[in-house]
């Protein structure tokens, strides 16, 4: 039993320190009609991530509760069915009461909106008008731009080709005024913020599909804020999607886009008075539409995801390193027809990043569960309650404390290896709520195993 119980477990660290990713897909609504914006927010404050999306052809916003304790049971909540041509999404909070806010754009409406948090067990939303004449409205996110401390919007008008801002009075119901950035964004399609050049204020980023540009404003102070527009990049063919990001963790936000044409590209932020941008190749894929960097391997490194509405392809480039320059293309879904709205989050807690993504044609939502190993298991896979050990705080710089909660026989030995599997150091617990010095440690990942009658428990922290 012993042997059978040792080749059980090396099996389970070669799985966790491969590190190697793949997605479990699970459907979440197979009847919402033209998903084109995607979203993912903790609506209803439960601690369990929600999803919310906006359908072109119904018309219609709405949210899928995560059930507790089931992140493959989800209920349907409907928000707004009558916002005409709904093609973009996002959630913040908006007012400033705690609750979490919803906010949408609808293309052929004209309009951006936010439904405003009620409460209640069952939530009840009142809808807010921020602009009514936006042509051919395309996104609205929620930030805050003047950074007075409340939530502004800023807005994108394909028709208008126009990228604007709606600054928050901090009242309720908030009255908004309204701050032209660009209106000769020619098809305007998307647009980022984020502090890019350093001095403290916030800058934004855009991308427009007429024009094929991809451009950057410096915000240049003052009230109302003027802007000076500088272009990164005018023969990005068809570009839709950016995305601020320090995708080679060297301090300095970078810019991620994606194109119809072009594919998949970043722009390098090289720091200099008016910002130089050094464009760096991820892939070609025909119908890219939106991409996103996020560490899905959690190698400490920003991975790509991407859509391709008319390749019917959901991708990743794992980042290989190499000052971000190296990308390994892999294919996650070839079956969702029309692959287009995509967004990222932790929707089953276990600690690493799941995506989801709506299928244009195919009239369904999906979320793709990251089977990359981050909590505990047993030796013959079964999944043990997240619950039963803690391990605080994480990540953990000096003193990292482990407690069970349930009764165990001690003592117990514990195993701390590093991400290679190389093992760092053995100690033995006496006690539950046991303290260990890892300051020793390098930066980096780590795994804890305790072998438990006949099992081994796995954990992983994050050395800072």
């Amino acid at each position: 039993m012993k042997k059978t119980y040792f080749f059980v477990a090396l099996i389970i660290s070669m799985k966790i320190f491969s590190q190697e990713v793949t997605f479990n897909t699970h459907v979440i609504d197979e009847n919402f009609d033209g998903p084109a914006g995607i979203f993912i927010s903790d609506i209803n404050n439960d601690g369990n991530q929600d999803v919310i999306s906006a359908a072109i052809d119904a018309n219609t916003i709405a949210w899928w509760e995560n059930q507790p304790n089931d992140s493959i049971s989800w209920q349907k909540h409907i928000v707004d069915n009558n916002f005409v041509g709904a093609i973009y999404v996002s959630a913040a909070d908006v007012d400033g009461d705690s609750l979490t806010d919803i906010l949408g754009a609808a293309y052929d409406g004209n309009e951006i909106a936010w439904w405003h948090n009620d409460g209640g067990n069952s939530i009840r939303w009142t809808k807010q008008t921020v602009e009514n004449n936006f042509f051919d409205a395309h996104k609205i996110m929620a930030f805050d731009v003047d950074m007075d401390g409340d939530m502004d919007i800023l807005g994108v008008s394909a028709g208008l080709n126009t990228i604007a801002w709606f600054e928050n009075d901090g009242n309720y119901p908030v009255k908004w005024t309204k701050q032209i950035v660009d209106n000769n964004f020619s098809g305007a399609r998307s647009v980022d913020a984020c502090d890019l050049d350093g001095d403290g204020d916030i800058d934004l980023a855009g991308a427009a599909l007429s024009s094929n540009e991809i451009t950057w404003w410096r915000n240049e102070g003052n009230s109302p804020i003027e802007w000076t527009e500088f272009t990164i990049n005018s023969y990005f063919i068809y570009a839709h999607k950016v995305h601020i990001a320090d995708i080679d963790l060297d301090g300095d936000p970078d810019i991620l886009g994606t194109a119809y044409s072009s594919g998949v590209r970043w722009w390098r932020n090289d720091g200099g008075d008016t910002l130089l941008w050094e464009r760096q190749m991820v892939g070609s894929l025909n119908t890219a539409v939106i991409a996103w960097a996020v560490d899905l391997n959690q190698d400490n490194d920003m991975d790509i995801v991407c859509s391709a509405q008319g390749m019917n392809r959901i991708v990743m480039w794992n980042n290989e390193g190499y000052n971000s320059l190296n990308w390994d293309y892999h294919l996650i879904d070839n079956t969702l027809s029309g692959s287009w709205p995509l967004y990222y989050g932790d929707l089953d807690n276990d600690g690493d990043t799941d995506f989801v993504c709506g299928g244009r044609n195919e009239n369904e939502i999906r979320w793709y569960e990251n089977d990359l190993l981050t909590n505990i298991h047993d030796y013959d896979g079964s999944f043990i309650p997240k619950n039963e050990i803690q391990i605080n705080p994480n990540p953990v710089n000096e003193i990292l404390s482990i407690q069970f909660s349930k009764q165990v026989i001690f003592p117990l030995n514990i195993n701390f290896y590093d991400i290679s599997g190389k093992l760092m150091k053995t100690e033995t617990i006496k006690s539950n709520n046991k303290e260990f010095d890892v300051s020793c440690l390098p930066k980096g990942i780590y795994f804890i195993l305790i072998n438990i009658k006949e099992k081994t428990l796995i954990e992983k922290f994050v050395k800072i």
